[in-house]
């Protein structure tokens, strides 16, 4: 089940009072000035994209000082109708075996910094697919139990069901998702994650910061950690 790609997810909030075209221009602005292999410094800057006739518009783009790093976003069309189910995404994607990427130093010193441009409402490193599939197939009586209360699972839902080993939760994401004040969930994480990260407009959490994490792993941070964010 072992797999070597990692997804790094930011998922922000469409602002209806924000154009499509300002927010592009702010976060271009401030990946133009942070480095390789997360940042666009030195690089080309993707133009503005167009939505066409569509309700959603893509760019790509890459650091000219890394290979093997994609970088990806996408852009809601802003409609007071539809906001509930809109959002900005900033998408990156590699692979832990190549050799000029330094994982930790992604998720201890970069992937913060990318936050502070971004402003999501949050954001987190996906390991696999096949790890959630299996972790939910595991649960699937609890799952039932939510749905038929009509809630809704996932990070961008009503319920936090699977942790990843890297999150970030703003303001308005803590208080939907977690259950426990933050002063009480720092506590709470010491000694025990590798890393908690007050940034600047929410929290920033390292629960396991092995690049290679084996499914046995990602359970095991899943049933210890949970528990501690009053998921379950």
């Amino acid at each position: 089940m072992k797999e070597v790609e990692r997804t790094i997810h930011l998922y922000r909030k469409v602002d209806v009072n924000e154009s499509m075209e300002e927010r592009h221009e702010k976060v271009m602005e401030g990946l133009s000035k942070l480095g390789a292999p997360l940042g666009l410094k030195d690089s080309e800057i993707p133009e503005i994209p167009d939505f066409g006739t569509e309700l959603i518009c893509f760019y790509d783009a890459k650091n000219i000082k890394t290979k093997g790093v994609s970088i990806e976003g996408s852009y809601d069309w802003r409609d007071k109708r539809m906001l509930s189910a809109c959002w900005d995404e900033l998408r990156y994607e590699f692979k832990i075996t190549y050799k000029l990427i330094n994982y930790k130093k992604i998720i201890y010193e970069d992937l913060p910094k990318v936050i502070n441009i971004f402003d999501p409402y949050v954001a987190d490193i996906f390991v696999s697919s096949s790890y959630s599939i299996a972790y939910k197939e595991s649960y699937k009586s609890e799952i039932l139990k939510l749905k038929e209360k009509g809630l809704k699972i996932g990070k961008l839902k009503d319920i936090l069901f699977i942790l990843s080993p890297v999150m970030y939760f703003n303001e308005e994401s803590y208080n939907k998702l977690i259950k426990v004040p933050k002063e009480e969930l720092i506590e709470r994480l010491k000694g025990k994650a590798n890393e908690v990260q007050l940034l600047e407009k929410g929290i920033y959490i390292i629960f396991n910061d092995k690049a290679d994490i084996t499914y046995e792993e990602f359970v095991e941070m899943n049933n210890v950690f949970k528990p501690l964010l009053g998921l379950i």
